[in-house]
């Protein structure tokens, strides 16, 4: 293990029915093959990627997300802060209450999406994947009454998901859990601790995130493990492989997966309304919100590109970032490109985002090219599920 690479206080958790073994995953894995997230391993998978997947789909799974960016804003100006710094108001939000916030620059392109926690008036966290935000949100702070604080080392915290999450917690006795409402918020008590619950995910299934400090973690554990055994079954954890299946299911964007992120070139970088997330753009609203000006310029011209779904119902050998074409008057043109996808083992199939140009954006017959041999791909509509006991208040238990 090299120390460059680090392994989250809930790593044990996730991974205890699988027989994953960090160190040595490290040590006998290809770097090309993990990513690194905040300076923490996130393993493909941890033992059956498929095995997770369906768990998620079925029953239930867990996911560790305690490397996420946490920052916590304080002062009477922090509401007024997250709204210049968002795409959509966050001061109008109610107490104990999430919402989902769009980073973009001056230029409108995104740079990086998150979720913004309203605990009181004038009190929030702000959770982001991992990008650190220092330099940008200092170039906008003109605020008086607003302290920014990184409290990412603060709690330990874990995304539950799938139809059973809800009867999981429940049997943490969380008395009441099946009616929390999508985004709101909820502290519980868990053997003298303290446990915030918000019901959002990134699976699109019924799902929850818990936030705690890491002194309770052997109280969680064992909550799990009382679960298992009153609901008769285990609740494996999760990792990339079996995310990125759900998120694309979903249709979910990840700002630098699904984006270039690099912002050399405009042509690789996309706006909100390039990647399925207009309806986040509050445009109607008086604070001059960073890159509000050429939002508006696009809203009213038209966007470059869509982002759409689209599947191949084989194995072949296909990239990230590979080129999409389509033959329009007996020429080979490029039409989009395949940003994100992933092979799901359970439908047999290829699954992914096709960003096309926008005046291709109804081409039908578009294809990739592997070797010279072209390989059809089927274009469709995102999501690619649409799981309606996602939302449903209250949750089954």
């Amino acid at each position: 293990m090299t120390n460059t690479i680090k392994k989250s206080v809930l790593c044990d958790l996730v991974s205890r029915h699988s027989n994953f073994n960090f160190d040595e995953y490290i040590a006998t894995t290809n770097p090309e093959d993990y990513d690194i997230w905040n300076g923490y391993c996130l393993p493909m998978h941890y033992q059956d990627a498929e095995a997770e997947y369906k768990s998620i789909r079925n029953s239930c799974a867990i996911f560790d997300a305690s490397p996420m960016k946490k920052y916590r804003l304080r002062g009477t100006d922090a509401g007024a802060f997250l709204d210049k710094l968002l795409t959509s108001p966050m001061s109008s939000m109610p107490l104990m209450h999430s919402s989902y916030g769009l980073i973009c620059n001056d230029q409108g392109m995104m740079i990086d999406d998150g979720i913004v926690y309203r605990y009181s008036e004038n009190d929030y966290l702000f959770l982001i994947s991992e990008v650190d935000h220092d330099e940008h949100f200092a170039s906008i702070n003109d605020f008086a009454d607003l302290s920014i604080t990184d409290e990412t080392a603060d709690s330990a915290g874990l995304a539950i998901q799938g139809p059973k999450s809800c009867a999981v917690l429940n049997e943490f006795g969380f008395s009441g859990i099946e009616n929390l409402k999508p985004f709101a918020l909820k502290y519980f008590e868990l053997d003298d601790y303290k446990i915030l619950v918000g019901r959002v995910g990134f699976t699109g299934d019924l799902g929850y995130e818990i936030w705690f400090a890491p002194e309770a973690i052997e109280a969680v554990t064992e909550a799990f493990a009382k679960a298992e055994e009153k609901l008769a079954f285990k609740i494996p954890g999760y990792a990339l492989t079996a995310l990125q299946i759900c998120r694309i299911e979903a249709g979910m964007i990840v700002p630098g997966w699904d984006t270039a992120g690099e912002f050399t070139d405009i042509e690789k970088e996309r706006t909100p309304y390039e990647l399925t997330l207009g309806w986040n753009v509050k445009l109607d609203r008086d604070v001059n919100f960073v890159g509000k000006n050429a939002l508006a310029e696009q809203k009213a011209n038209g966007p470059r590109f869509r982002m759409k779904g689209f599947h191949i119902n084989e194995q072949c050998l296909i990239e990230e970032g590979q080129a999409l074409f389509a033959n329009i008057d007996g020429e080979q043109i490029q039409v989009g490109t395949l940003p994100s996808l992933v092979w799901n083992a359970s439908k047999q199939q290829w699954i992914g985002l096709a960003s096309l140009k926008i005046a291709y954006v109804n081409c039908e017959d578009v294809y990739v090219l592997n070797n010279d041999t072209a390989i059809n791909c089927n274009i469709c509509k995102l999501p690619f599920i649409n799981l309606e006991h996602r939302n449903i208040v209250p949750a089954a238990l």
